[in-house]
């Protein structure tokens, strides 16, 4: 019953009715949703104010200014801020994102001595110096200026400057250039650099503020959906002879991130994200491809526009998992009802 349900929604959903939905999407990206990430949270007043970095720049395309105000004082603020790093606190955003090619970043949720001290030259590492032998040696951005408690500025992430409200509120600002006006940049660069920036700012939010970074019901909900989606992954995988043997392609992308970065979850998420379109062309064959450019767009827009993305598709999967198993309990139940219909019919006539 299940089956036949999904094999009529991903007919239903054809290759030639998803192009035109995907390009919908795209235009309303580089419309709305592109202005939106290009200087989230700014006012106008602060994206034309003079900012620590600027000199850097003397004739740039244009700046990009995003912006979060965080109820804590600013030295607070700094002190989450300076131990970013892979090798120091992560970037307090989606380590399960990070993980998929074994960075080996790990958020940290306090605050080290140790790494309260930054110089101009150090680095803001991105995956360890020994990555894929000598390829992470220089993978970070510079520090190009340090003014403890106010503002830092990297190569090519801009700079961060903080702004005091008052004692207990703290604007922190994120300058960088705009990316140039071509399709590769806005339509794949910088959705991928919004998606870590943002949740790294909200990231630092929640912990200068001394909060989670989102509700704990919530969150152990999600991560329960995430363990049910590669639980249901494996047996789809396992529940028929032909199919076991393309479960290799889905393990394989998760050994990056178990081998190399020790991270459950980013392994798991490499496993759903590579084992469901496998699944999907293994059943349906090549009339999944407009279901997949559609579930292809909706999880990229989750991860630009939804607050906690991890949250969102974790409770996503527990909703679809709940209502899959509805569905197989109303199907079977209708089927044991007309079978003791059946039963009971001859019954009733003998007597």
């Amino acid at each position: 019953m299940l089956y036949s349900k999904l094999s009529m929604v991903v007919k239903a959903v054809r290759l030639r009715y998803a192009i035109p939905v995907v390009l919908l999407l795209a235009a309303v990206y580089l419309m709305v949703i592109y202005p939106w990430m290009t200087n989230w949270g700014s006012t106008a007043a602060e994206q034309q104010m003079a900012l620590t970095g600027d000199e850097l720049h003397p004739d740039p395309i244009g700046h990009a200014t995003k912006a979060i105000t965080i109820n804590a004082p600013s030295d607070v603020v700094w002190q989450w801020l300076v131990q970013i790093g892979q090798d120091r606190a992560g970037f307090y955003t989606y380590t399960w994102l990070e993980n998929l090619v074994g960075a080996d970043i790990h958020n940290t949720n306090e605050i080290r001595p140790e790494w309260q001290t930054r110089a101009v030259g150090d680095m803001w590492r991105v995956v360890p110096p020994d990555y894929l032998g000598d390829v992470g040696k220089e993978a970070g951005f510079r520090v190009l200026i340090n003014e403890p408690g106010q503002a830092l500025v990297l190569e090519v992430m801009g700079a961060f400057v903080l702004i005091p409200v008052d004692e207990n509120t703290t604007r922190l600002l994120v300058r960088g250039e705009a990316a140039p006006a071509n399709v590769m940049m806005r339509m794949v660069v910088e959705p991928i650099v919004f998606t870590m920036a943002r949740p790294m700012l909200i990231g630092l939010k929640a912990r200068a503020e001394g909060r989670p970074d989102a509700p704990v019901v919530l969150t152990a909900i999600a991560y329960l959906g995430w363990a049910a989606a590669g639980i249901t992954v494996a047996y789809l995988f396992l529940s028929q002879r032909r199919r076991r043997y393309w479960m290799a392609l889905p393990v394989v992308a998760a050994l990056p991130a178990l081998l190399m970065a020790g991270d459950i979850q980013a392994a798991l998420a490499a496993f759903i994200a590579a084992g469901i379109p496998v699944l999907g062309f293994l059943v349906f064959g090549r009339s999944f491809w407009g279901s997949f450019l559609v579930i292809a767009s909706v999880v990229l827009l989750t991860l630009l526009l939804a607050p906690e993305a991890t949250t969102a598709i974790g409770l996503a999967f527990a909703v679809l998992l709940l209502a899959g198993l509805a569905v197989t309990v109303v199907s079977r139940s209708r089927t044991v009802d007309g079978a003791a219909q059946q039963l009971a019919t001859p019954t009733e006539s003998s007597g």
